[in-house]
């Protein structure tokens, strides 16, 4: 293997790490937001207004946009 290839591929490893290190981190918030979710967002069912729908509304926006970027779908599609 020549110079050029092997800093090719050491850069790839480090690469690889970099990612796997943002992949475990994304299932870390995700378990987080499952936990939150499971828990309805820590409010109690008795307090909820308008106000916690707007939250929740929020919440589920923001994970469209990541859904719609991950399947390609809405203004991410091909």
């Amino acid at each position: 293997m020549n110079m050029k290839n092997k800093n090719v591929a050491k850069n790839n490893d480090k690469a690889l790490q970099e990612f796997m290190a943002r992949i475990a981190e994304a299932k870390t918030l995700l378990d987080e937001l499952q936990t939150f979710a499971d828990d309805h967002m820590e409010y109690s069912p008795d307090d909820i207004n308008w106000g916690h729908v707007g939250s929740a509304g929020y919440m589920v926006e923001r994970l469209n946009e990541l859904a719609d970027w991950a399947f390609e779908r809405g203004e991410h599609a091909e």
